[in-house]
């Protein structure tokens, strides 16, 4: 008998056992970080257009826009990774405290044509996490009177109440970027600025 090999066949035995041992132990500290996708719909959307004119500067508001994200979370729910964002904004909820405004710019919007204001990422954003805040950058399209462009987008969120993520940011555009004239008012006495401001605050919930 072959007491070398007998011991070497033992001892290669046993490096296998605490090699398979080392990996179930691996895969276990993994399962412990495990990732996953995760839908999150919005419950409360508050959205403000701010824009300026030779006589005053104007805001138009509206609460009835929707939208729904998708992050990589980890399995303590907390947000890893964006993997999309979709956006939706019926163009005649936006309203001011003057209804002759509204109306100038529902027909520069084309609103009768293309009623929505649409924003898809066109991938994913990285997420920068800063104490108890992320802030997400991504890239996607935005369309307005039927007309699309690419945007970058900047967004600061935070967690709510419960499962609660609730995302802020400002967006500067230029109407005429979407071929859209600005408005005119009182025979041409009153102009609006080509800029203008998004301001939004979107509560997610999954």
């Amino acid at each position: 008998m072959n007491f070398n090999k007998i011991l070497n066949t033992k001892a290669v035995v046993t490096h296998v056992i605490m090699a398979m041992t080392m990996i179930l132990a691996m895969n276990v500290t993994a399962g412990d970080h495990s990732l996953s996708l995760t839908r999150f719909t919005s419950t409360n959307v508050s959205i403000s257009v701010v824009g300026t004119s030779t006589l005053h500067d104007w805001e138009m508001n509206s609460d009835a826009a929707v939208s729904e994200a998708q992050f990589t979370v980890d399995n303590e729910g907390q947000p890893e990774r964006l993997e999309s964002v979709m956006f939706r904004l019926q163009k005649n909820t936006l309203k001011s405290d003057k209804s002759g405004l509204d109306r100038r710019a529902y027909d520069a919007m084309n609103a009768d044509r293309h009623p929505e204001i649409i924003f898809r990422t066109n991938g994913g954003g990285d997420l920068q996490q800063s104490g108890d805040k992320y802030e997400v950058n991504t890239k996607g399209e935005l369309t307005v009177a039927g007309v699309t462009r690419n945007i970058d987008v900047n967004a600061t969120c935070s967690n709510g109440n419960g499962n609660e993520l609730v995302c802020t940011g400002s967006q500067s555009l230029n109407m005429s970027d979407f071929n859209i004239d600005p408005p005119v008012m009182m025979l041409g006495t009153l102009r609006t600025g080509d800029e203008i401001t998004i301001n939004y605050r979107i509560v997610y919930n999954n």
